[in-house]
């Protein structure tokens, strides 16, 4: 279990006033990894850092994650977290392959963030509210390029949307309503959804 990762560089004596947020996504494309690591300038209480790993399986992000938490030597008990973002998607298996990697994350304390089917259907929300049961990822991008046009995997779209982060909330919360007064609870079944939100509402705790 991943309570306490390593304390060589950072114990007692040379521990840093931050708690680290250390973040897992899938694959080379850095979408997540800059989104996130852009809060480091919104708030001063957390340092978010990109784990590292290739991997596009959901239970590869995972370990992954657990080998970059090591690696960091993040430390559990002094308030570090590590927050894997993983997409539904359509591929074939993906049902199993999620609820397998959740399972070992719950194992490890690593709180997983889903999104359906992909990770822009948060940047998505920053424009628009929607219900459209999208039937691949890249009607998602598509749609997302009529308000972003140059749109691309490994774009940092922070400042782009940063003005829009409250129209998200309103509208990512007014999707999480519809889903559950339709009565779909599992979360690999809310299409469109987005669990994103929740990382951002702690790290701006202050501001929410």
């Amino acid at each position: 279990m991943v309570r306490k990762v390593g304390q060589k560089k950072r114990g007692k004596v040379s521990r840093r006033t931050k708690k680290i947020i250390l973040i897992g996504a899938e694959g080379k494309n850095q979408t997540e990894r800059k989104y996130f690591k852009a809060f480091n300038q919104a708030q001063s209480e957390y340092k978010i850092m990109a784990g590292k790993g290739n991997n596009t399986d959901p239970v590869g992000v995972v370990e992954d994650l657990l080998k970059s938490a090591k690696q960091e030597e993040l430390d559990m008990k002094l308030g570090d977290m590590l927050a894997c973002f993983i997409d539904v998607d359509f591929k074939k298996d993906r049902d199993k392959e999620l609820r397998d990697a959740m399972k070992l994350a719950r194992q490890n304390n690593i709180s997983v963030f889903l999104s359906n089917p992909c990770f822009e259907i948060w940047y998505l929300l920053h424009f628009r509210y929607s219900t459209r049961l999208y039937g691949s990822n890249e009607e998602v991008i598509k749609d997302l390029g009529s308000y972003i046009s140059d749109y691309s995997k490994s774009k940092d779209v922070y400042d782009l949307i940063e003005n829009k982060l409250d129209d998200a909330f309103v509208n990512t919360k007014r999707l999480e309503s519809y889903h559950l007064a339709n009565g779909t609870n599992d979360r690999l079944k809310k299409l469109p959804s987005t669990e994103a939100y929740k990382l951002i509402e702690m790290i701006l705790e202050k501001r929410h």
